[in-house]
């Protein structure tokens, strides 16, 4: 029987996985919630929208060609590239349905021109986004001046000018710029400037190592590139660091990236094997499981140099895959404790667990929203042969399915703002079979609007999505 913990034992080579017979109780089919989304407004008066939910009212939003002024800097493939990439950032979010270039009224270099609210309300345009580039005093350089507008209202929401600038850095502008649109939209932060890390592959046979990416999966940039297996990273809360497990060494130990310094350190060494980092909310200590004495257990070190290691959380059965609740005060991990692994929850507090998952067979990979009342996990259906991902409450209720007959779902992760969730999947596109590789997914976070990041790469697996990233890039 194929089952996630045979292959996640079978790749740390380290841990045995002895499991007695339990009683299978199945899970439900998908539950797809799908409450009104007419736009409103917000209590300061500005333009609301709902995103990461099935039914919801797709936003009009027009993106011209961006304007260009005579002697600037910038190449028509850069001035292309801007106003196609926005576009293509605004439509991650799945809530945007964009006025085609042909339909606008006003022609010529639009961009250019003071905004003519006229000229878009009868193509019924909510949102109008101009940029334009323009000379710089440096030479070689451009500024770039964007400008987003409620055409409803008739004004401005947002406006930025970026002075001095390279078209190296115009990606990154793009996505900072999407990221302040659409928190003056829905009253969150975007995440078009977050990252998602990652193992994969470039070619079949290769052993997987750690990559960053932007959410579009452009920018991809490897971090590991030692021969060696390389797996489950994990972002520091504020986003500078990364874990991850690699057997670089021999046997398999969490190791630390830092994204400012390009540094790697080693956090584990001499006791047994360790893997799944999971960092505490405060960042001053990392949780994660580990070997000792013929047994895996949960252990934390200190985060910054791996010392103080002390045993956390253990027993007679197998306690694996960590994960702190947002606050701090709670743990969900994987024990096999009484027979096939289950969701369990510590109260720091009140220091004792509660079994919260008994449907299904097999039930890993928590993962926590942000605001901490729902978890993500994947569940392996026995009867029909498929990890599936599902969402709970903490407490155990409300659990509902958000895949079904599309492949084996694993590893899902939550976005930092909460509305989506990645996953990876071996799903055959248009199909109910299974393929060789994986592939990422995202998914709002009632498992509509389902779509493949485009990742340049062989296979991809154990996503893991970064914080608000204020000051990393």
């Amino acid at each position: 029987m194929k089952i996630l913990y045979r292959r996640w034992v079978k790749l740390l080579c380290v841990f045995v996985l002895v499991l007695t017979p339990a009683v299978n109780e199945t899970f439900a089919a998908p539950i797809k919630s799908a409450p009104a989304g007419e736009s409103v407004q917000n209590a300061d008066g500005e333009l609301f929208i709902d995103v990461g939910r099935a039914g919801t009212r797709k936003f009009k939003m027009a993106i011209p060609m961006f304007g260009m002024d005579p002697g600037t800097a910038v190449t028509d493939a850069d001035r292309d590239f801007a106003s196609t990439k926005l576009t293509d950032i605004f439509s991650f979010m799945g809530s945007f349905d964009f006025v085609p270039a042909g339909s606008f009224i006003a022609k010529g270099n639009i961009a250019a021109k003071p905004v003519q609210f006229d000229e878009w309300s009868p193509l019924q345009v909510e949102g109008l986004i101009l940029g334009k580039f323009v000379p710089s005093s440096s030479i070689g350089k451009f500024t770039l001046e964007m400008r987003f507008f409620d055409i409803k209202r008739r004004k401005q929401i947002h406006g930025v000018r970026y002075s001095d600038f390279e078209a190296a850095d115009l990606d990154r502008a793009l996505r900072r710029f999407a990221d302040k649109c659409i928190e003056k939209m829905t009253g969150e932060k975007g995440i078009f400037a977050t990252k998602i890390a990652f193992a994969g592959t470039r070619k079949p046979g290769e052993p997987r190592q750690i990559f960053l990416a932007n959410l579009d999966g452009s920018g991809l940039r490897q971090i590991t590139n030692n021969g060696s297996i390389n797996m489950s990273p994990s972002w520091s809360p504020d986003g500078a660091k990364l874990t991850y497990t690699s057997f670089r060494d021999g046997k398999a130990d969490i190791f630390v990236y830092n994204m400012l310094t390009q540094k790697t350190s080693k956090l584990t060494a001499g006791f047994g094997n360790n893997s799944g980092a999971n960092w505490h909310p405060d960042g001053r200590k990392i949780a994660f499981s580990g070997s000792h004495s013929g047994l895996t257990s949960i252990f934390t070190v200190n985060s910054l140099d791996g010392s103080e290691r002390k045993s956390f959380i253990s027993g007679s059965g197998l306690e694996v895959e960590p994960a702190y609740s947002p606050d701090g005060s709670k743990v969900a991990f994987v024990s096999g404790r009484f027979g096939n692994p289950h969701l369990f929850i510590r109260d720091l507090r009140a220091d004792a667990d509660t079994r919260i998952t008994f449907a299904g067979w097999y039930n890993s990979s928590p993962s926590w929203r942000r605001d901490g009342r729902k978890l993500a996990f994947a569940g392996y259906d026995r009867d029909i042969d498929r990890y599936d991902i599902f969402i709970v409450n903490p407490d155990g209720r409300q659990m509902e399915r958000l895949t079904l007959d599309q492949g084996d779902n694993e590893k899902p992760t939550w976005s930092p703002d909460g509305r989506f969730i990645i996953f990876q999947s071996n799903r055959v596109p248009r199909g109910r079979g299974k393929g060789n590789n994986y592939k990422l997914y995202v998914m709002n976070r009632d498992g509509s609007n389902t779509r493949v990041l485009s990742i340049p790469l062989h296979e991809v697996v154990m996503p893991s999505w970064s914080p608000f990233l204020d000051n990393i890039d």
